[in-house]
């Protein structure tokens, strides 16, 4: 069975969460902020749902992490893949 194709959103959320985990910030915190739930901010991690360009820059401010650099790494992650 062919390797699943690396998304966007699979990217993105994992790095988020890293930098999240790192920055010991708690989900709970992220969905208070950005006023969703939990659960919402847990599926995201998870790559269950997505966020839109507007909460992902919400999501950076709150973890100290830079849009940009977040979406570089989906586009080097891109790039390897081909």
């Amino acid at each position: 069975m062919p390797a699943k194709k690396m998304t966007a959103n699979d990217v993105m959320s994992k790095r988020l969460r890293s930098i999240r985990v790192d920055n010991d910030i708690t989900q709970a915190k992220i969905a208070k902020r950005l006023n969703m739930t939990q659960t919402a901010v847990s599926r995201w991690e998870r790559q269950f749902g997505t966020m839109n360009a507007e909460q992902i820059v919400a999501y950076c401010k709150i973890i100290g992490a830079n849009p940009e650099e977040i979406f570089a790494e989906y586009c080097k992650e891109r790039s390897v893949k081909k």
